[in-house]
């Protein structure tokens, strides 16, 4: 094989202008292969390997932007206001619900207990005057005794109880709403982040050539 053999597809002028190019910059070749010598091989290794690095990276921050979008719909569903918030929320009308009822029972057994204790039965006493030495029936003394003083008191005590529990029942139910809340913001802002990682890893693979995740 002769030399027009091996330049017989070369075009003369493109040679011409490479060599020129490289002679024209041989100081910053020189520099250029300079540096990449005095790199440790550790270093030329990682730069190898920079790419695939990179395209792990976007993958993880899109499996990252997936998975927190994933809790932002399990907190607040589609809407802003399903999954765990809804159930919350559920649960909290459920209780004021419940409070209200409690109130209303609480407020039966007092006025019950207000009834009782208003029923009475006469009672009828002598009043004696001791005439010679003999006690004489003088006049009756008629009042009334309350004869279930003892059940209305109890049940007036029930009552209290039962605002108690209600009032209790009261305060879970604003704090299951506060709760609520909370849970909202939070699946609002897993979601922006979610967005934003999935965007995020999106360009880091755009940058390599490799636009969608494998």
């Amino acid at each position: 094989m002769d030399l027009g053999d091996l330049l017989g597809g070369l075009d003369l002028d493109d040679a011409k202008k490479a060599i020129g190019f490289v002679l024209d910059n041989q100081d910053d070749f020189g520099r250029l292969v300079q540096l990449l010598k005095d790199l440790p091989d550790g270093v030329v290794g990682l730069l190898g390997q920079l790419p695939k690095l990179l395209d792990t990276v976007g993958e993880g921050l899109a499996e990252a932007g997936k998975q927190a979008a994933n809790a932002a719909h399990a907190l607040v569903g589609d809407s802003g206001d399903g999954g765990a918030r809804r159930a919350l929320t559920g649960g909290a009308d459920v209780m004021g619900s419940a409070k209200e009822q409690l109130a209303k029972a609480a407020g039966l057994l007092s006025g019950l207990a207000g009834e009782l204790n208003d029923i009475g039965v006469p009672s009828v006493e002598p009043k004696y005057t001791k005439v010679a030495g003999i006690n004489l029936i003088s006049g009756l003394d008629i009042g009334t005794h309350k004869l279930l003083e003892g059940p209305a008191r109890t049940m007036t005590e029930s009552a209290d109880t039962v605002n108690g529990v209600a009032d209790n029942l009261g305060l879970l139910t604003g704090s299951m709403r506060e709760l609520s809340d909370i849970l909202g913001a939070v699946g609002e802002a897993l979601s922006g982040l979610g967005q934003k990682l999935s965007e995020s890893g999106g360009s880091v693979r755009t940058l390599l050539g490799n636009p969608s995740s494998s």
